[in-house]
């Protein structure tokens, strides 16, 4: 593997290898730059929207915070890979940073699922806390064990996708490897189809709600924003497979899957904080978001929860913190309404 050649005159910089792509290199900055301000402005807004309310921040804030973590994370190795050749043919990369980059995306792989589980438990306990009916309970604890299986799945196949793992990146080390993107499908197919399954889960609840349509479909469209982390995820998968096509050129080839793990991470979170914005947007009107609110917090409506054996409790209080009832939407409401529609 040929080391760079340096112009005369010019001074080196980290990544500039012979002849790169900068078309490619200039794409893989933007994403960068994009994901790290969208994620970072969804999250400081939702915590700005729980100190307007005076509210305490809920196990689902602390859960995205963590996957915001891990985003940066992700977005530190992709930096590191960024100088060391990627959007660069990797015949015109020095065999130190080879070694480096390929190091990287290893590590980067359990970064990756770490980031985009945080973000799914963080909408499992957003429905939790919003929706406090018992189908709707059960559901979030079997997609919770579902992402918790992926999480296991994949952290112990990137473990052992080659014995020793550092042959993962050093050809000369004696072992063995299975086919890496087997590995990578395995990661995307089972995220895409828990995408899928979040973002139908709460629709029903939703549409049952004895509010106007249009509301609904108001509510429904705020959930179905969740929709674009399933496009980005489908195009991450559709970029993988082409990868597999492409050749043993991977610093090159590689572009696009980057492009996309870096959109969908920040899409993902971007997704999981705006329904919790809703103070934000009172500021400058007053909907109909408002106004369950504060019908919540005046009349003391009959909540009604169901019990472990399906029976139905009642009492006159306010919904809890945190339910829809503070979020703008009255479960109480709901749990009212479907009361009244079985008896």
């Amino acid at each position: 593997m040929s080391s760079a050649q340096h112009t005369s005159g010019a001074t080196w910089t980290p990544g500039d290898f012979e002849h790169p792509n900068q078309a490619l290199r200039r794409s893989i900055t933007i994403a960068l730059c994009f994901a790290f301000i969208l994620s970072t402005l969804a999250v400081a807004l939702r915590l700005v929207a729980r100190k307007m309310t005076g509210s305490k921040l809920f196990l689902d804030d602390y859960l995205i915070l963590i996957a915001l973590f891990f985003k940066y994370s992700c977005s530190a190795g992709v930096t590191v890979l960024l100088f060391n050749g990627l959007g660069s043919h990797i015949t015109m990369i020095p065999a130190k940073n080879v070694l480096v980059y390929l190091q990287i995306g290893y590590s980067n792989n359990f970064v990756y699922t770490g980031c985009i589980a945080f973000i799914k438990f963080s909408i499992l306990a957003l429905y939790k806390r919003l929706f406090a009916i018992r189908s709707m309970n059960l559901a979030v604890n079997a997609m919770f064990g579902f992402v918790c299986l992926w999480v296991v799945g994949v952290y112990v196949a990137g473990a052992l996708i080659c014995i020793p793992a550092s042959k993962f990146w050093d050809q000369s080390v004696e072992g063995a490897c299975l086919d890496p993107y087997k590995f990578y499908y395995g990661i995307q197919v089972p995220n895409i189809l828990s995408d899928l399954i979040l973002l139908i889960m709460p629709m029903h609840v939703v549409w049952s709600l004895p509010i106007p349509k249009s509301q609904k479909a108001l509510l429904c469209g705020v959930f179905l924003v969740g929709g674009l982390t399933l496009v980005f995820s489908v195009f991450r998968l559709q970029a993988m497979i082409r990868l597999a096509d492409l050749g043993p050129d991977i610093t090159y080839n590689q572009v696009p899957v980057v492009v996309w793990t870096c959109i969908e991470a920040a899409v993902g979170i971007t997704a999981a904080c705006l329904p919790n914005l809703r103070p934000l947007f009172r500021l400058g009107r007053r909907g109909f978001w408002s106004q369950y609110r504060s019908s919540s917090n005046t009349s003391g409506k009959t909540l009604v929860e169901s019990n472990a054996s399906g029976s139905t409790i009642t009492s006159r209080k306010k919904p809890p913190s945190g339910s829809f009832g503070e979020e703008g939407v009255e479960v109480a409401q709901y749990n009212e309404y479907t009361k009244c529609v079985k008896e």
